[in-house]
C-alpha cells in the first residue's frame, strides 16, 4: 500500500433520518471549490450555491445509486438533516455551523 493512503479519508458511521449510513468523511482536493465557495465568499448567493453543492455531494454519498435526476428531487425539508450529516463528516467547529444556518435563513428569506 502507498503511502499515499495515510492522506485519503476512512470511512465513517454517520445517522441520517435515524438510519446508520457507512460512508466517506473527510472532502478531497477536488471538492475544496465547493466548499471554498460555501464558506469562503461573503456573496450569500454565492455561499448558497456551495452549499447547495455540497448537499447534493452529500445525498450522493449517502445514496450512491440515485441519479442525479433523483438528486435534484430531494425535498428541500431535508436541508437541516442534510448539513447535521456534513457536521459529521468535516468537524466544522460550532462558530462555522452558526454561520451556515445564518447564510440558509438569509436565503429562505428571499425565497
Amino acid at each position: 500500500m502507498s503511502k499515499i493512503q495515510d492522506l485519503i479519508s476512512s470511512k465513517r458511521d454517520v445517522i441520517f433520518k435515524g438510519e446508520t449510513f457507512n460512508i466517506e468523511s473527510g472532502f478531497t482536493l477536488e471538492e475544496t471549490p465547493m466548499i471554498n465557495k460555501a464558506f469562503g465568499q461573503k456573496d450569500v448567493n454565492i455561499r448558497s450555491e456551495g452549499i447547495k453543492e455540497i448537499l447534493k455531494l452529500i445525498v450522493k454519498r449517502l445514496y450512491p445509486d440515485a441519479t442525479e435526476e433523483e438528486i435534484s428531487k430531494v425535498d428541500a425539508k431535508y436541508t437541516s438533516e442534510l448539513l447535521k450529516v456534513f457536521y459529521q463528516l468535516d468537524d466544522t467547529d460550532k462558530s462555522e455551523q452558526d454561520k451556515i444556518k445564518e447564510v440558509l435563513n438569509k436565503t429562505e428569506d428571499k425565497g
